[in-house]
């Protein structure tokens, strides 16, 4: 019998258990800032909104600023898309080039932190998202 092939979402989520869930985060809400994801993870988020009726937002510069450059997802101080929180969230402190800005974190190796990167690679690449961002921030185009 031929094994099933994973869903992206499934994909997905296999890709996020690589990644340490508590890294004593404090909610201090410093790295809660305009993010991009990739296109696998915008499927996951869009469907997650569409299931729990909630807006896809995306904002431009201004209502940024208006609102302390603070993420349009984050909620009476709280992530509105937690469970689907992109991967440049997860990995917030957790490695170098993202560190917490309020305490010591957790690091995950460089070679853990390369299988999560090859893993969401070639998913990105099997759902014909390369090149393709998707994020918080509208940006305008001359």
């Amino acid at each position: 019998m031929a094994k099933k092939q994973k869903t992206i979402i499934e994909r997905l989520q296999d890709i996020y258990t690589l990644i340490p869930d508590d890294v004593g985060c404090k909610h201090c809400h410093h790295c809660c800032g305009p993010i991009v994801w990739f296109k696998p993870e915008d499927e996951n988020i869009r469907t997650f909104l569409k299931k729990n009726k909630m807006e896809y937002m995306i904002w431009t510069t201004e209502e940024f600023k208006k609102n302390n450059d603070h993420c349009p997802y984050l909620k009476q101080d709280r992530c509105s898309i937690y469970p689907v929180r992109p991967i440049v969230c997860r990995l917030q402190g957790t490695i170098a080039q993202l560190p917490c800005h309020q305490h010591a974190t957790q690091q995950i190796s460089k070679q853990q932190h390369a299988a999560v990167k090859r893993a969401m690679d070639a998913l990105v690449k099997d759902c014909n998202g390369v090149g393709l961002l998707f994020g918080t921030r509208k940006f305008k185009l001359k």
